[in-house]
């Protein structure tokens, strides 16, 4: 009958052990937190390897968000807030680079903030929660959920992403590579689809194909541009002068709708916004137009083709 107490009272020790809460100074969110990010969509995009490294002063954090996407490799300084009785993380408002690009050298990035919740047993602690833009881009910029793993030992980051790289690779089928070409197109395309267009003029030519000239509309500021038509890159990243154009020709479609060429701000130079002089020329017409252009809209420009005279 002892030795039946004692075993009772034993399991009772473990069980009380197992599930009681974890004290408040156990509950700390400060140290290294390591994970794995991914976006909810059908498409298939590459995880997120991330790692959190956080402060923590009463319930302000401060601290670094690194992470590794494709082939690139960022971190940013981080800021928030941390309710205690809530066991709530809120991140303020972050770049992330954009899931679907494909090459991160060139990738656009979106602007995010994060919330997630804390959960701590006497096996792990974990942070779950997303990472979610604002308002005006939450169809564009995909939630990204992560969970992550507070780490009990001094690992390098770089160890804990190797490791999952090369486990993601024995589980998934290598896909054949892109061009850069490709990966260049499909990755401005991306960022062009992100911003709103505004299309200021609709102008009427004569001609199959017009010249057109970009230069910098009055003091020479750094303006850099890069310009589409027809939903295909056709200059990338060129920088705007006041005496040197950038010159390139298009051809005209009987269907206005077909063309238009927009101008995309890859900076605001030192005077924003973005601002443009295009000259459009044929052999019969010569237009000139002020465009500006910011982080959130392109102006663009709509040719039209003139009917051909009636023969009398």
């Amino acid at each position: 009958m002892k030795c039946l107490y004692t075993c009772f009272y034993m399991v009772a020790l473990v069980f009380i052990h197992l599930f009681t809460p974890v004290s408040v100074q156990a509950q700390s969110i400060k140290g290294k937190w390591y994970g794995v990010g991914n976006v909810s969509t059908s498409s298939n995009t590459s995880n997120y390897l991330c790692e959190f490294i956080l402060e923590q002063k009463g319930n302000i954090i401060t601290g670094e968000f690194n992470y590794f996407f494709r082939n690139g490799y960022f971190s940013n300084k981080i800021k928030g807030t941390y309710n205690a009785d809530k066991r709530l993380l809120k991140i303020k408002f972050i770049p992330i680079i954009f899931h679907q690009t494909v090459d991160a050298a060139m990738g656009v990035e979106c602007t995010m903030e994060g919330e997630f919740t804390l959960k701590v047993s006497r096996v792990e602690s974990t942070l779950t929660g997303t990472f979610q833009s604002d308002e005006d881009h939450k169809y564009t910029c995909t939630p990204i959920s992560i969970r992550l793993t507070k780490l009990l030992k001094e690992v390098p980051f770089k160890t804990l992403v190797e490791n999952d790289i090369e486990q993601q690779e024995k589980d998934t089928l290598i896909k054949p590579l892109e061009s850069p070409t490709l990966k260049l197109e499909r990755d401005a395309l991306i960022q062009l689809n992100m911003r709103t267009k505004k299309v200021v003029k609709e102008l009427e030519v004569t001609e199959d194909s017009v010249k057109v000239d970009l230069y910098d509309n009055g003091e020479f500021d750094h303006d850099t541009v890069s310009v589409f038509y027809n939903g295909k890159l056709v200059q990338l990243k060129q920088q705007l002068e006041t005496r040197k154009a950038i010159t390139f020709k298009v051809f005209v479609d009987d269907n206005p709708a077909n063309n238009e060429i927009i101008m995309f701000a890859e900076n605001l130079g030192e005077i924003p916004p973005n601002a443009a002089l295009m000259v459009i020329s044929d052999k019969t017409h010569r237009y000139e137009i002020n465009l500006t252009s910011n982080f959130r809209e392109s102006e663009a420009v709509r040719l039209k083709k003139a009917a051909p005279p009636v023969k009398k």
